[in-house]
């Protein structure tokens, strides 16, 4: 596996998620846009600081509440120096939800299985099937469709369909030669029949087709099933995050 800068693979992250609002402070990326994803409603730590790192805790802290949300920050472990974990323990908090970062360069592979098609659709109808597929609403989905819209670098947004009736999505999000894989999900009554691999492979060929040679995901670090399918593709650990809020608030 050729060693991407961890830097490029962070910001590629960020902009295949994009927040609709969001604001930089002293090495800091502050994202606002409401719904129930941490990702892009959390102080993200990118750069280095000149500031002290209590300074700046507090003013996010002021920032989030005059939004009307959480206070939740993000640290990256490659950027993130030890001192703001100590700040914000001294301060109350407490970490959870590590996710890991994996990598690895692109290999199809695979084909599709039989009676399985891949369709590349738009935003409002990949939405559909998303929803149908996690049993979500679409009316809770108002945030994930602003998400989608703010996304500036090419974007795939996949459903395989099998006899013609949708079974798995997933999205891809190409930055130069990087290829980020985000929404896998394959409806509970089909899982471990290989559909997740099939988005995956799905997204890969139009990855390559588009210049990418290189993929990341994320994964939330409790996720076995997930973590057992990235590891069959060949995908290794980057690095981690975690995230960060005051003991006792909940947060998404």
């Amino acid at each position: 596996m050729n060693f991407k800068p961890l830097i490029r693979i962070e910001e590629a992250a960020l902009n295949a998620w994009p927040a609709p609002r969001q604001m930089l402070y002293d090495g800091w990326v502050l994202r606002f846009t409401g719904g129930n994803s941490k990702r892009v409603n959390s102080v993200n730590v990118l750069g280095a600081s000149t500031l002290s790192f209590a300074e700046k805790i507090t003013f996010c802290e002021a920032v989030y509440r005059n939004q009307g949300l959480p206070v939740l920050f993000r640290l990256p472990e490659p950027f993130t120096p030890s001192e703001i974990s100590q700040v914000l323990v001294e301060k109350g908090y407490e970490s959870f939800d590590p996710t890991l970062v994996l990598g690895s360069e692109i290999d199809i592979g695979s084909v599709l299985p039989k009676r399985v098609d891949a369709r590349l659709l738009a935003d409002e109808d990949w939405l559909l099937i998303y929803a149908q597929i996690t049993g979500k609403t679409l009316a809770s989905l108002v945030y994930h469709k602003a998400v989608l819209k703010g996304i500036v670098p090419k974007k795939s947004l996949i459903a395989l369909y099998l006899d013609d009736c949708p079974v798995a999505c997933g999205m891809g999000v190409v930055s130069g030669d990087l290829l980020g894989y985000f929404s896998i999900y394959t409806d509970k009554s089909l899982r471990r029949q290989g559909l997740g691999q099939a988005v995956m492979t799905a997204l890969s060929q139009w990855g390559l087709a588009h210049g990418a040679t290189f993929g990341y995901l994320q994964v939330e670090g409790d996720n076995a099933p997930a973590r057992a399918m990235y590891q069959k593709l060949g995908f290794t650990r980057l690095y981690e995050y975690k995230y960060w809020r005051k003991i006792g608030e909940g947060a998404y």
